[in-house]
Protein backbone atom coordinates (compact mmCIF):
# COMPACT_ATOMS: atom_id res chain seq x y z
CA UNK A 1 0.00 0.00 0.00
CA UNK A 2 1.17 3.14 -0.82
CA UNK A 3 1.71 6.34 1.62
CA UNK A 4 -0.58 8.12 0.37
CA UNK A 5 -3.24 5.37 0.30
CA UNK A 6 -1.82 4.38 3.92
CA UNK A 7 -2.39 8.06 5.20
CA UNK A 8 -6.07 8.54 3.29
CA UNK A 9 -6.91 5.31 5.17
CA UNK A 10 -5.75 6.46 8.60
CA UNK A 11 -7.95 9.46 8.08
CA UNK A 12 -10.91 7.76 7.13
CA UNK A 13 -10.63 5.69 10.21
CA UNK A 14 -10.02 8.47 12.11
CA UNK A 15 -13.48 10.37 10.72
CA UNK A 16 -15.36 6.60 11.20
CA UNK A 17 -14.20 6.61 14.57
CA UNK A 18 -15.10 10.53 15.40
CA UNK A 19 -18.18 9.99 14.43
CA UNK A 20 -19.35 6.57 15.80
CA UNK A 21 -18.07 8.26 19.57
CA UNK A 22 -20.53 11.05 18.70
CA UNK A 23 -23.69 8.17 18.09
CA UNK A 24 -22.27 6.95 21.40
CA UNK A 25 -22.20 10.20 23.23
CA UNK A 26 -25.69 10.87 22.05
CA UNK A 27 -27.02 7.56 22.95
CA UNK A 28 -25.68 8.08 26.16
CA UNK A 29 -27.48 10.60 27.12
CA UNK A 30 -29.66 8.00 28.61
CA UNK A 31 -28.16 7.34 31.85
CA UNK A 32 -26.25 4.14 32.09
CA UNK A 33 -26.09 4.54 35.71
CA UNK A 34 -29.55 2.66 36.06
CA UNK A 35 -28.97 0.39 39.59
CA UNK A 36 -26.04 -1.49 38.02
CA UNK A 37 -24.94 -4.37 40.77
CA UNK A 38 -21.06 -4.02 41.99
CA UNK A 39 -19.47 -6.39 39.26
CA UNK A 40 -18.03 -9.78 41.44
CA UNK A 41 -14.38 -9.81 39.27
CA UNK A 42 -12.38 -9.91 41.38
CA UNK A 43 -9.63 -7.38 39.97
CA UNK A 44 -12.45 -5.11 39.99
CA UNK A 45 -13.65 -5.86 43.84
CA UNK A 46 -9.92 -5.15 45.29
CA UNK A 47 -9.42 -1.97 42.94
CA UNK A 48 -12.86 -0.62 43.22
CA UNK A 49 -15.81 -2.40 45.71
CA UNK A 50 -13.67 -2.24 48.80
CA UNK A 51 -12.33 0.96 48.17
CA UNK A 52 -12.79 3.45 50.63
CA UNK A 53 -12.21 6.67 49.08
CA UNK A 54 -14.08 7.67 45.74
CA UNK A 55 -12.67 5.57 42.42
CA UNK A 56 -12.72 7.33 38.82
CA UNK A 57 -12.38 3.95 36.44
CA UNK A 58 -12.24 4.77 32.63
CA UNK A 59 -12.98 1.76 30.38
CA UNK A 60 -10.74 1.87 26.95
CA UNK A 61 -8.36 0.73 24.72
CA UNK A 62 -4.81 1.24 23.82
CA UNK A 63 -5.93 1.27 20.17
CA UNK A 64 -8.49 4.79 20.53
CA UNK A 65 -6.82 7.82 20.62
CA UNK A 66 -9.22 9.77 22.77
CA UNK A 67 -8.94 6.91 25.47
CA UNK A 68 -5.01 7.31 25.19
CA UNK A 69 -5.10 11.16 25.39
CA UNK A 70 -7.38 10.42 28.34
CA UNK A 71 -5.22 8.32 30.18
CA UNK A 72 -2.88 11.16 29.66
CA UNK A 73 -4.56 13.45 31.51
CA UNK A 74 -5.76 10.92 34.13
CA UNK A 75 -1.90 10.10 35.26
CA UNK A 76 -1.63 14.20 35.46
CA UNK A 77 -4.95 14.49 37.17
CA UNK A 78 -3.16 11.66 39.60
CA UNK A 79 -0.14 13.78 39.88
CA UNK A 80 -1.46 16.56 40.70
CA UNK A 81 -4.18 15.91 43.27
CA UNK A 82 -4.49 14.91 46.56
CA UNK A 83 -4.85 11.54 46.21
CA UNK A 84 -8.62 11.53 47.20
CA UNK A 85 -9.65 10.09 44.61
CA UNK A 86 -8.71 6.65 42.79
CA UNK A 87 -7.65 5.74 39.60
CA UNK A 88 -7.94 2.72 37.53
CA UNK A 89 -8.07 2.12 34.00
CA UNK A 90 -9.17 -1.01 32.50
CA UNK A 91 -8.42 -2.50 29.06
CA UNK A 92 -12.07 -3.23 27.10
CA UNK A 93 -10.03 -6.13 25.75
CA UNK A 94 -8.32 -7.21 28.50
CA UNK A 95 -11.80 -7.48 30.55
CA UNK A 96 -14.92 -7.72 28.14
CA UNK A 97 -16.60 -9.12 30.74
CA UNK A 98 -16.35 -6.59 33.02
CA UNK A 99 -16.66 -3.65 29.87
CA UNK A 100 -20.56 -5.46 29.10
CA UNK A 101 -21.25 -5.71 33.08
CA UNK A 102 -21.28 -1.87 33.52
CA UNK A 103 -23.01 -1.64 29.78
CA UNK A 104 -19.88 0.03 28.17
CA UNK A 105 -21.01 0.41 24.52
CA UNK A 106 -18.33 3.14 23.67
CA UNK A 107 -14.86 4.03 25.00
CA UNK A 108 -13.29 5.82 26.64
CA UNK A 109 -16.36 5.58 29.27
CA UNK A 110 -15.48 6.72 32.63
CA UNK A 111 -17.21 5.88 36.34
CA UNK A 112 -17.36 7.75 39.49
CA UNK A 113 -17.65 4.96 42.42
CA UNK A 114 -18.54 5.57 45.86
CA UNK A 115 -18.69 2.20 48.18
CA UNK A 116 -18.63 -0.17 45.10
CA UNK A 117 -21.70 1.89 43.05
CA UNK A 118 -21.71 4.54 40.15
CA UNK A 119 -22.14 7.67 40.90
CA UNK A 120 -21.80 8.96 37.77
CA UNK A 121 -20.55 8.14 34.08
CA UNK A 122 -19.59 10.02 31.08
CA UNK A 123 -18.65 8.65 27.17
CA UNK A 124 -15.95 10.55 26.24
CA UNK A 125 -12.36 11.68 25.55
CA UNK A 126 -11.86 14.52 28.46
CA UNK A 127 -8.53 16.29 29.49
CA UNK A 128 -7.27 17.07 32.89
CA UNK A 129 -9.23 20.12 33.76
CA UNK A 130 -12.60 18.24 32.75
CA UNK A 131 -11.62 15.52 34.72
CA UNK A 132 -11.09 17.71 38.02
CA UNK A 133 -14.41 19.26 37.34
CA UNK A 134 -16.37 16.12 36.69
CA UNK A 135 -14.98 14.78 39.47
CA UNK A 136 -15.01 17.54 42.38
CA UNK A 137 -18.36 17.57 40.97
CA UNK A 138 -19.61 14.23 41.69
CA UNK A 139 -17.31 13.64 44.89
CA UNK A 140 -17.13 16.76 47.05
Amino acid sequence: MSSLAETLYQKINWIVGIAVLGVVVLMSKQSSRQNIEPSTDLYFQSAVATETRPVLVKFGATWCPPCVSTDAALKEFQSTGSGAVKVVIIDVDSSPELAAHYRVRGIPHSFIFRNGKVVDDRVGGMDVEEIRSWVNSNVH
